[in-house]
């Protein structure tokens, strides 16, 4: 049985903000800066081949969807600012969100796929902390309020992900184009 380490994503448009965040986050140092910025709607892990080609199926039907708008504002981290481990920009999903990812999640039950189903906090992670340091601290609470601006949410995306010494590298399995406004 083939496995795939596997999400479910939206692309993230290299602004000048978003650019701006990684260039002071690499400063810093210690923190591992993410070249592929994504926004992870569900991250399913492992899962059988099969499973994900009916997904992939099931997903279709997304495209009936309009796109929608994401502001990006603050910069935060988890577990918490004073002991980073994930460096992130906070996101406000508009428009239709909501009925995307419960249709989202009704397919993942219907393909039978297990997923992480904590309560959804949209965020674009920016950095993995290898060394948390005071510069680092110190700029998640200056950058709490940052603007790093909004785009058009015009498709999703089932991603695979391998993991390799240097990090994932990730690759499309399937894109989903949602309606124009």
């Amino acid at each position: 049985m083939e496995m795939i380490r596997s999400f479910v994503s939206i692309k993230i448009p290299a602004t000048p903000a978003v650019k701006r965040v990684q260039e002071m986050l690499k400063e810093i140092g210690g923190v591992n800066v993410s070249g592929d910025v994504h926004l992870t709607l569900r991250f399913l892990g492992d899962v059988d081949a099969k499973k994900i080609k009916d997904l992939s199926g099931r997903m279709r039907s997304l495209e009936k969807y309009r796109s929608f708008n994401v502001s990006m504002k603050g910069l935060g981290a988890f577990p918490n600012t004073k002991d980073p481990r994930i460096v992130w920009i906070g996101a406000d999903m508009g428009g239709y969100f909501n009925d995307i990812l419960s249709d989202l999640d009704g397919m993942l039950d219907a393909s039978s796929i297990d997923y992480d189903q904590k309560p959804f906090k949209a965020h674009v992670t920016v950095g993995r902390v290898k060394t948390p340091s005071d510069g680092l601290i110190d700029l998640l609470k200056r950058e709490k309020n940052l603007e790093t601006g909004s785009f058009l949410c015009s498709e999703i995306f089932l991603m695979k992900s391998e993991l390799m010494q240097k990090g994932a590298i990730h690759s499309v399995i399937g894109s989903f184009r949602l309606a124009k406004e």
